[in-house]
This record gives C-alpha cells, sequence and structure tokens, in this order.
C-alpha cells in the first residue's frame, strides 16, 4: 500500500542507488527528487460509501465500477484527505472513437456526455451522503 511511508523509503532507495552508482563510475551523483503532492489515500469507509450509493441508486451509465488498486496519481486532491475522509474515483471519458491520451496532454479528447454522467454520480454520492451518512 503506497503510504508516506513508502514514499520516503522509496525516495531514500533512489537516493542510495543513485550514490552507489556514482561511486562505481567515480562521478558525483545529486539527486533532486522532488515528492510533489502527498500521498492520495481513499478513507476506507467512504469509499465503501460512495460505491454502495452507486450501486443501490442504479444509474443507468454506471455500469463498471472497478477497484484500480493502490495508485500514486500526484494529485492536489490528496491534500483534502489529510484533513476530512475522501475518496477519489475516475469517470471514464474516453470519446467513442477510441482516442485515449490523458487529460494533461494536448491531444486529449473526452466524450462529452461523461459530464452529465459524473454529475449524476457525484449528486448522487451526495444526496446519500447527506440523508444517510452515519459518522464515517
Amino acid at each position: 500500500m503506497m503510504k508516506e511511508t513508502t514514499r520516503k523509503v522509496i525516495r531514500d532507495q533512489v537516493k542510495q542507488i543513485a550514490k552507489g552508482v556514482g561511486v562505481t563510475f567515480g562521478v558525483e551523483v545529486i539527486v533532486d527528487y522532488d515528492d510533489n503532492y502527498p500521498v492520495l489515500f481513499n478513507s476506507e469507509n467512504l469509499t465503501h460509501f460512495v460505491v454502495d450509493s452507486l450501486k443501490d441508486q442504479n444509474i443507468s451509465e454506471v455500469n463498471n465500477i472497478v477497484d484500480l488498486g493502490p495508485q500514486n496519481p500526484s494529485e492536489d486532491f490528496s491534500y483534502y484527505g489529510q484533513v476530512v475522509p475522501s475518496t477519489f474515483f475516475y469517470i471514464g471519458a474516453q470519446p467513442e472513437d477510441g482516442g485515449n491520451y490523458p487529460h494533461h496532454s494536448p491531444l486529449f479528447k473526452m466524450n462529452e456526455k461523461s459530464i452529465l454522467i459524473a454529475a449524476k454520480a457525484v449528486a448522487t454520492v451526495t444526496i446519500n451522503y447527506l440523508f444517510f451518512n452515519k459518522k464515517m
């Protein structure tokens, strides 16, 4: 599981390996390692609540809920999770022509129907949270 402690271990090991390579080749190595954003960690309880809300409401367009497992998406949303329980999820937006580029790419295109799907999903979870939340 990706945690801040895991990320520190990775950072330290990258520096150690680079130093070893430098010693091997007789060169000075300087590692400029930027952690960027904190680890994005989903609240387990809130994530279950979100998934259950989406499944229970039978939103026809939300038909493929997949657990992608641990990831490190370098996301500024992670700052919220340090303060309050949060969960981060993706809404598929691949265009019908199949082009699939990351959202920061100049080649990025999206299926605009996904905006309405995302709005339905977020509204559903929000309403359920407001009416059925039992102190997460």
